[in-house]
């Protein structure tokens, strides 16, 4: 059953919410109205993740071999719906790169990868890698042209937050990423 398919939430799950919203509300101190408001309009999609994430697993389950549903390939781009976070960590929709060796990209529900951002122009060599989309194999393209890989950012989401695969990166540029990840990981 798709997560549109799903019931409506019941009018008594509904008050139990309300009444944890408001337990939190009155635990809140007047910070960043902007923040909180995006953790809250977040919420729908979390849950819709959190669904697809279940389906997935289901899935995996119940095939043969026990592969994942979602089996991208190391040097891919996605989009990806990473969440508010806290500070300067990295939200909202953002194409990331996968890192994660094939093995673990056929098996596991979650994948490490490295978020793209855009302005490419504005490079810091120790934690940054610049791509522009003569760096991606055939016809794709980058929406931001140039832009930068962060190294630094390493993160490990679940697969349920890939999105549309952009492309893939050639291997001289994979290949560079995994030396500044080397670099960065001190390995």
């Amino acid at each position: 059953m798709s997560y549109r398919e799903l019931k409506d939430l019941e009018e008594s799950n509904r008050n139990i919410l309300l009444s944890m919203f408001n337990g939190i509300l009155s635990n809140i101190k007047n910070t960043s109205m902007r923040k909180m408001t995006d953790i809250i309009k977040d919420i729908p999609s979390i849950c819709k993740m959190h669904y697809i994430s279940y389906e997935h697993s289901q899935l995996k389950r119940n095939s043969y071999n026990k592969t994942h549903p979602i089996v991208p390939i190391k040097g891919e781009i996605y989009s990806a719906f990473i969440t508010v976070g806290v500070g300067k960590e990295l939200c909202g929709m953002h194409p990331v790169v996968i890192m994660q060796n094939q093995s673990q990209n056929i098996h596991a529900d979650k994948v490490n990868v490295l978020p793209i951002e855009g302005d490419g122009n504005k490079i810091n060599p120790k934690y940054q890698v610049p791509i522009t989309s003569d760096d991606l194999e055939g016809d794709a393209f980058l929406a931001k042209d140039p832009s930068r890989v962060i190294i630094s950012d390493i993160l490990t989401i679940d697969k349920a937050r890939l999105g549309i695969k952009i492309g893939r990166l050639k291997e001289e540029k994979i290949q560079e990423l995994n030396k500044k990840l080397k670099i960065q990981l001190d390995l």
